[in-house]
């Protein structure tokens, strides 16, 4: 058993690489299901929870074997970029190991000088391709298309096998599991946390490479407390192609997909989200509206000049409720997504509550004449654009 991190993989390298070949080329007919959750945790980051049906084709065992009981098994093909978080357990939820970085790489290079051979290449352009090979092991991801057709050129020959898995295991590496026993169906998972990509809009793009290394992938989306997924679709970014949608304005979208040809060059999951209507849109456009009537009729339609000898105090604390109202409303016990997503909203009635006040103020402290018309004018317009934006808002937004 302590052999195996070092010794062992060295040992079993070749073997490992030609399993690996073959599986890697047939990744739908031993890897039954993927399901994926994918979890929000900030408006950058979220936490990915995998879990994988296999059964490694008996042929293919011995290969694999690096000690009596254990093999080690590709579950699957993580970006290049450190693991966050990362845990890998079984179907009794024990932890389970996976080789380290200097061994995957060891196994990877005996799989990429495989591919010279299946391409015929000839001693030349082996020994040419080393430094080609190594860029392709690096830690961080890389571009090598223009190498190998540079190497190609080069040499005038073709090397379609050694193009197909440098191409992937420049920008993946394999998730090499240690698995007790292949005799049976085995469910592996696997969770960590990844940044994801945005639009101002809240479009989230998240990759998700791993739709094809299944014969069906499922795939859920845990959505914040407060917020719907407006629309939930998985494209190849590359082509534009859409594969799959989901249900529309939902708390728990879900997509199915079934990997068949031609499979998806760079698969993408999109989720765009919206705040719920009544959770703060709709109270705070009702909100804004009272503060608009309250603001905009006076303005019209009284003698604001005569408020301070006879009404300046009954107005101030009227107006004055509006903000009272308003800070009830205003809540920070919520997700970092829907804190984000209000933003706008929340500043926008900030702005009308401010205005509000203002008026309020210019009345109560008995200010000049044009100051107060200035100063409800103003207050007026404030109040009632701020009110029709959080309508719109609120009308647009999921129920």
């Amino acid at each position: 058993m302590a052999a195996w991190p070092a010794e062992v993989i060295d040992e079993r390298a070749v073997d490992i690489a030609e399993a690996a070949d073959v599986l890697l080329r047939q990744q739908g007919a031993w890897r039954h299901r993927r399901v994926e959750t994918i979890t929000m945790l900030t408006h950058e980051q979220v936490r990915r929870h995998v879990s994988i049906d296999f059964t490694v084709p008996q042929d293919q065992s011995e290969r694999l074997r690096i000690s009596a009981e254990e093999f080690v098994v590709p579950l699957a093909l993580l970006m290049k970029r450190p693991l966050v978080h990362f845990d890998l357990r079984n179907e009794e939820q024990h932890a389970i190991p996976l080789l380290t970085a200097d061994q995957h790489r060891t196994i990877a290079r005996e799989l990429l000088y495989r591919q010279l051979d299946s391409d015929e290449a000839d001693d030349a352009v082996i020994a040419a391709a080393a430094d080609l090979i190594e860029a392709v092991l690096a830690d961080d991801p890389q571009a090598v298309e223009p190498q190998i057709a540079e190497l190609e050129s080069a040499h005038g020959v073709e090397l379609p096998d050694f193009r197909a898995t440098a191409s992937v295991l420049s920008r993946f590496f394999i998730l090499w599991a240690i698995v007790r026993g292949l005799d049976r169906r085995r469910v592996y998972k696997f969770a960590f946390d990844e940044p994801a990509g945005r639009t101002p809009n809240f479009v989230f793009f998240i990759g998700a490479p791993g739709c094809s290394e299944a014969e069906s992938y499922h795939l859920e989306v845990v959505v914040p407390a407060d917020l719907k997924a407006r629309r939930t679709l998985l494209v190849d970014a590359a082509t534009g192609r859409r594969l799959v949608s989901g249900e529309r304005d939902t708390d728990r979208p879900a997509l199915y997909f079934r990997a068949e040809s031609p499979l998806p060059e760079a698969p993408e999951i999109v989720i765009e989200f919206g705040a719920e209507r009544w959770r703060f849109l709709a109270p705070a456009a009702l909100v804004a509206s009272i503060i608009a009537l309250l603001i905009a009729p006076p303005f019209l339609f009284s003698d604001l000049t005569a408020l301070p000898d006879t009404a300046g105090a009954a107005v101030g604390l009227v107006l004055s409720t509006s903000a009272v109202f308003s800070v009830l409303i205003l809540r920070t016990d919520e997700h970092p997504l829907l804190r984000l997503m209000l933003v706008r909203a929340r500043a926008l009635l900030a702005a009308s509550t401010v205005a509000a006040l203002f008026a309020a103020a210019s009345i109560g402290f008995r200010t000049a004449a044009w100051i107060i018309e200035g100063t409800w004018a103003l207050a007026a317009l404030v109040s009632v654009l701020t009110a029709g934006i959080l309508i719109i808002e609120a009308i647009r937004a999921p129920r």
